[in-house]
């Protein structure tokens, strides 16, 4: 004969149910810690799941600042680059454009200083590290900076209700 097993409710469950109750579109975890004033974990929803209390709906896209290491460039020359035969090899039309806006920068700049300066979305490390390799421009240290990133959160709802009778 199994034996029944006996579910225990917590404050956590309480709070968690709550917050979810009122939540049409449901809640991410970070938006249940926000309603509910408390500093719940992945682990406090896994339990409220496993009560059958409240379930997965779906995920919530977002954006936030998040640091990252960036390469800086400094403007040596615009001279031709030269192959191993000695003969000389034209700059393609991105290259020559990068190389007109780099020669403005007086120190270091990043791939997005140089975009800004070309007055275009991106330029791709591919344009540059050929001209790094001739020599037309120099690679500095690595820089910090804050750039959006994107992720997704599991989003939550209510399913049923803690028992009244429950201890």
């Amino acid at each position: 004969m199994a034996k029944e097993r006996k579910i225990t409710y917590n404050d956590n469950d309480r709070a968690i149910v709550n917050a979810l109750k009122g939540a049409e579109n449901g809640l991410t975890l970070a938006e249940i810690n926000e309603a509910t004033g408390l500093n719940l974990v992945s682990g406090n929803i896994v339990s409220t799941m496993g009560k059958c209390l409240i379930k997965a709906i779906g995920e919530r896209e977002y954006t936030k600042m998040g640091k990252s290491k960036v390469s800086t460039y400094h403007y040596v020359n615009s001279n031709a680059r030269v192959n191993a035969k000695g003969e000389s090899l034209e700059f393609t039309e991105k290259q020559d454009a990068v190389l007109k806006a780099a020669q403005s920068y007086d120190g270091y700049f990043t791939l997005a200083d140089l975009a800004t300066a070309m007055g275009v979305e991106k330029v791709a490390p591919g344009v540059v590290t050929p001209l790094v390799k001739a020599g037309n421009l120099e690679k500095g240290e690595d820089r910090e900076v804050l750039r959006p990133t994107k992720g997704v959160h599991k989003v939550y709802g209510f399913v049923k209700d803690i028992p009244a009778d429950a201890e």
